[in-house]
């Protein structure tokens, strides 16, 4: 079933001169199944809404672009490497992976920023974003509101997670959806 359009997924569509949509149907219950989480309705709004293509300098993963059994991977690939490095850097405050009180990644800034779920006993939508430096310096950066809302408030320059302002700041890199190639 595909979700309904919401006014942050129809803000964001107007802010990255998007009038289309993905052209794809997900199965989220066999997604949620194989993951071993459900998805937040506005993650599943923008997979629906969006083709899969890089927005500015952030990539949000997308079932899409490699199949279920790959975007798993790639998903459980980011936790590895950043349980390894938090275990080695010592006293990092999360542990990532798909259990309560992990974070989930669900999109990346340059790979130099994860973007993650915050996962907790409530329902998804209501877990908050938090920013984590993948070198592990700066400190995780929570964002209360959902995915989609983080990108709304880049797109409008708001600056919502100072850790990751440079993707405002760049001169001359619209906050457009462009095509991996």
């Amino acid at each position: 079933m595909t979700p309904s359009a919401s006014p942050t997924t129809d803000r964001l569509a107007v802010l990255l001169d998007w009038d289309g949509s993905a052209g794809i149907e997900v199965d989220w219950p066999a997604l949620t199944e194989a993951a071993g989480h459900p998805f937040p309705e506005d993650y599943r709004r923008f997979v629906e809404r969006f083709p899969h293509r890089v927005i500015g300098f952030l990539e949000v993963l997308h079932p899409s672009d490699w199949g279920v059994p790959d975007f798993l991977l790639h998903a459980r690939n980011w936790q590895d490497v950043m349980n390894e490095k938090a275990e080695c850097a010592g006293g990092f405050p999360y542990h990532f992976g798909t259990s309560p009180g992990d974070l989930r990644v669900w999109g990346a800034v340059n790979f130099d920023y994860l973007l993650c779920w915050h996962l907790n006993d409530g329902p998804p939508e209501q877990w908050p974003t938090v920013v984590c430096d993948t070198a592990l310096i700066d400190p995780p950066e929570p964002y209360a509101g959902t995915a989609t809302s983080l990108l709304v408030e880049i797109a409008e320059l708001r600056n919502p997670a100072p850790v990751i302002g440079y993707v405002t700041e760049i001169d001359g890199v619209p906050f457009r959806l462009v095509r991996n190639e």
